[in-house]
């Protein structure tokens, strides 16, 4: 969902998500669900909320390697080859988000334990 704020609304909401000590994010989900449900008190998770930002931060780090692979292969399929050291370092970037997908899912994994 995409929500559109003008300067004043979005700073008045991040501070009040701060003041409860949780995200922007779930403040307005448990705002919205709030509103739609009646009474939902807002929680402050702050791990849990640590990993679903990891996660949402990750999902854009692989979404840019996916593009960087699509750009490599564009070259390869039109018959050109790639800047030296590009397939390697983009590996390399494919790899560390890998590791931290796994460390965000191990962590998530011992916050349930």
């Amino acid at each position: 969902m995409t929500t559109r704020l003008s300067l004043a609304e979005k700073t008045e909401i991040s501070d009040a998500a701060a003041q409860r000590a949780v995200t922007v994010a779930r403040f307005l989900a448990a705002a919205a669900l709030t509103a739609a449900r009646g009474s939902l008190p807002v929680h402050g998770n702050e791990q849990l909320d640590t990993a679903i930002d990891e996660l949402a931060a990750l999902r854009t780090a692989v979404s840019r390697v996916g593009n960087n692979i699509n750009q490599i292969a564009y070259v390869y399929n039109s018959g050109g080859q790639p800047r030296s050291g590009e397939l390697d370092h983009t590996l390399g970037v494919l790899h560390r988000i890998f590791a931290r997908i796994d460390d965000t899912a191990d962590a998530l994994a011992r916050r349930r334990l």
